[in-house]
């Protein structure tokens, strides 16, 4: 049976494995907190395939999940990159922004 250490690590590098749930991390590690219903707005599938992801980010520890009524807020718990995957959140964040900018540049020379 693997320690608690290797579980969790696993668990991370599980979760971090799909390319929906690195969008979904890239998107919280850009704002303090984000609501469910940016997800929901920006992201091209289902509430449900959302949930499913936020779901296994959460319980491999990778973010917090908080309700308000009716409304979901997530907010990145960035002590955990910092231990298991320091320099990911940069990187990702390097990455974003340079496909914002490959897509403003496409956008402005289709004009």
């Amino acid at each position: 049976m693997p320690s608690q250490t290797e579980t969790t690590n696993a668990e991370i590098f599980s979760a971090l494995s799909e390319p929906v749930r690195i969008e979904i991390v890239g998107m919280i590690a850009g704002t303090e907190e984000l609501a469910c219903t940016v997800l929901d707005d920006t992201l091209p599938i289902s509430k449900s395939t959302i949930s499913y992801h936020i779901k296994i980010l959460y319980h491999a520890g990778l973010i917090h999940v908080r309700k308000d009524g009716r409304y979901y807020f997530y907010r990145l718990r960035r002590e955990v990159f910092e231990q298991y995957v320091d320099g990911f959140l940069d990187r990702l964040a390097v990455a974003r922004r340079s496909r914002k900018s490959r897509s403003v540049k496409a956008l402005s020379a289709a004009r």
